[in-house]
């Protein structure tokens, strides 16, 4: 990976809250799995076949929602842009992330589209939560590169899959790192009080004693806090080898900060929510080298001039890689199932595009990818999930084994 994104400059923080679980605080409602068979996608001889991004393109998320759809058309344009005499099309929508009315409308006028083979999105899970239940419905695989939160893929549906971990995913493999490499015996857990940290805290510490370690002490801190020092004293009482942090920046970069200020000297760690150059390793200085945080893959120098090259502008934003990923596995299920039809036009299953989905097995930029039965990225590992830990060393974010 020889340029990382330093570039990833990003206001990243609130906007990962956004994708990764916090969108809402309630529960994900049930969903009836699709019972009765749709109707096939038909193509007419000539036409395009289309694939819809459902993504935030406006709004505080749309540097990201904007990575998204492009990262999802530099797929399409990379594998030809044509099955089978057809062209495949990109048609983006905006579902507003956190707007679960917008995500609907935006369901509704991709369901309405005979010539839509499948979306990229929803983007957040807010939106996710709101339309998954539209997209089951109608028999429509939806494949998000960014919703993290667990309960997405356990209501029983057939046609949700995601490109991005999951939340208990990343919990895991941070648990791993700090029994198996860090070597921590004993971890003080610290959450934003948000659904995205509040998961990611209770998973970890599930994890981490399920591996032996113990955890003295839980703490929470609100999002906006300023003055850590009273945590930190509370925190350092409690002698441990590690402190985890489950939540976003400003609040990583300050908790660290503090932390070093008061001369504590263990492993810090932190979820994809710290993963920033600017909002994290700048903003903390000097008491940023050595923390662990856990994320996706960061682009590499060729896929960065690939993305400059079509959209005069680097990808300045988490997830590209999961939905470029998305795009390709999507794109090569259609090509799999589609068969011609009477006339010169084309015909895809439904049913059977789900279970090419299910039946895939590619090697994407974010690793090895294959779905399991929910929809979830299959395996049991960093690489599985497509999750990388980094140590951050001279002020960038430097791989490390898990």
């Amino acid at each position: 990976m020889r340029l990382r994104l330093a570039l990833f400059l990003l206001p990243v923080a609130l906007a990962l809250a956004a994708c990764s679980g916090p969108g809402s605080g309630a529960p994900t409602a049930a969903v009836t799995p699709a019972s009765t068979p749709a109707p096939d996608i038909i193509i007419p001889a000539g036409a395009p076949i289309t694939i819809g991004i459902s993504a935030a393109l406006t709004g505080d998320q749309q540097s990201i929602g904007q990575d998204i759809a492009d990262a999802a058309s530099l797929a399409v344009a990379d594998r030809g842009a044509s099955v089978q005499g057809h062209a495949v099309t990109v048609v983006r929508r905006d579902d507003g992330c956190t707007d679960a009315e917008k995500a609907v409308a935006v369901a509704r006028s991709f369901i309405g589209d005979p010539a839509v083979a499948g979306v990229i999105g929803p983007m957040c899970t807010t939106g996710a939560q709101a339309a998954d239940r539209l997209y089951e419905a109608a028999h429509m695989v939806h494949i998000s590169p960014s919703a993290t939160r667990v309960e997405l893929s356990q209501q029983g549906e057939r046609y949700f899959f995601r490109t991005a971990w999951r939340d208990d995913q990343q919990a895991t493999v941070q648990a791993r790192y700090a029994r198996g490499v860090a070597k921590a015996a004993r971890a003080v857990v610290v959450d934003d009080g948000e659904p995205y940290g509040k998961e990611l805290a209770r998973a970890f510490v599930q994890a981490f004693e399920s591996l032996g370690g113990a955890v003295p002490a839980r703490e929470r801190v609100s999002r906006g806090t300023v003055d850590f020092s009273a945590i930190v004293r509370r925190i350092t009482a409690a002698k441990p080898d590690l402190v985890v942090f489950e939540g976003l920046d400003p609040e990583a970069a300050l908790l660290v900060k503090e932390l070093r200020t008061q001369q504590y000297r263990g492993t810090f760690m932190a979820p994809d929510g710290a993963l920033s150059v600017r909002d994290f390793v700048q903003a903390a200085g000097a008491a940023a080298e050595g923390a662990i945080i856990s994320g996706g893959p960061q682009p590499d120098g060729a896929f960065i001039a690939k993305f400059q090259a079509r959209f005069q502008r680097a990808p300045d934003s988490a997830f590209v890689l999961e939905s470029y990923d998305a795009a390709s596995v999507l794109f090569a299920a259609v090509d799999a199932v589609a068969t011609p039809g009477p006339g010169g036009s084309l015909r895809i299953d439904r049913a059977k595009l789900a279970a090419a989905l299910r039946g895939e097995k590619m090697l994407g930029l974010t690793g090895a990818i294959s779905f399991d039965a929910h929809g979830d990225r299959a395996g049991d590992t960093a690489a599985d999930a497509g999750l990388v830990l980094y140590r951050v060393t001279d002020g960038r974010f430097v791989p490390v084994p898990g």
